[in-house]
């Protein structure tokens, strides 16, 4: 009995033993989880904020940019409302410097870091809203939009429209003056029109097709800055939301 009674308690002690051990990495699994959970969350919140930043400048180079393709929309067009026309009471001055819009393309590449190194490392994941990740998608929907219209506004440039109008011309200082770029050397003494040379040159219709089809571009890069901007301010919105 005496046998029995010692091997009970044992049992019981060794039970207890076992009860205090379990509880013990039940308790240091549960604060391992609390940890986790807490980092993630830090990570979560920094990640929203560099994302915040990250959007709000590319959305003030998207205003910038929307800027200058107005100025380029507005001087290709009044460009082609003269060039058919008589003109005479233009200067060839004036012609060239809008005429020079159709050569200054707004080079636009997003500030977005910090979505892409998070992507790199699947840190993106810790951001679940549904509304969030559609609305990136559809911000880079517009991005791709506006890339495939410069590629195409490239190709004019260098192999098509615009490019058959410069072998003719020989130069494009010729056309466009000093408004071209101000900061590239240009040679605006070569294969120089006269007044009256630029301004029949100009009357071609494939010279107003050629430009109409820059400003055409112009037009389709707009209404991607405007839905990339639209996008910006929605997901700014969305994380600020989320913080």
């Amino acid at each position: 009995m005496l046998k029995e009674g010692k091997t009970a308690n044992y049992l019981k002690y060794a039970i207890g033993e076992i009860v205090l051990v379990v509880i013990g990495i039940l308790i240091a699994l549960q604060i391992n989880n609390w940890n986790e959970q807490r980092k993630r969350n830090n990570e979560r919140k920094e990640l929203i904020k560099s994302l915040i930043s990250d959007f709000k400048e590319t959305s003030e180079i998207i205003a910038a940019k929307e800027d200058e393709n107005a100025e380029a929309i507005n001087r290709t067009s009044r460009f082609l409302s003269l060039s058919y026309t008589n003109n005479d009471n233009v200067s060839v001055d004036s012609l060239q410097y809008y005429l020079s819009g159709a050569f200054r393309y707004p080079f636009f590449v997003p500030t977005l870091t910090s979505y892409e190194q998070a992507v790199a490392t699947g840190k993106i994941g810790l951001i679940k809203d549904k509304e969030f990740l559609k609305d990136i998608s559809e911000f880079f929907t517009a991005y791709n939009i506006y890339n495939q219209q410069k590629d195409i506004g490239g190709q004019m440039f260098y192999l098509g429209s615009i490019w058959e109008m410069r072998k003719e011309v020989g130069n494009l200082a010729s056309l466009a003056g000093e408004y071209r770029d101000g900061t590239r050397k240009s040679f605006p003494q070569a294969y120089k029109f006269s007044d009256k040379e630029y301004r029949a040159f100009i009357k071609k219709p494939e010279v107003f097709a050629a430009i109409d089809n820059m400003r055409t571009i112009f037009y389709n890069v707009q209404d991607s800055f405007k839905n990339m901007d639209k996008k910006a301010e929605t997901i700014i919105k969305e994380l600020e939301q989320l913080k």
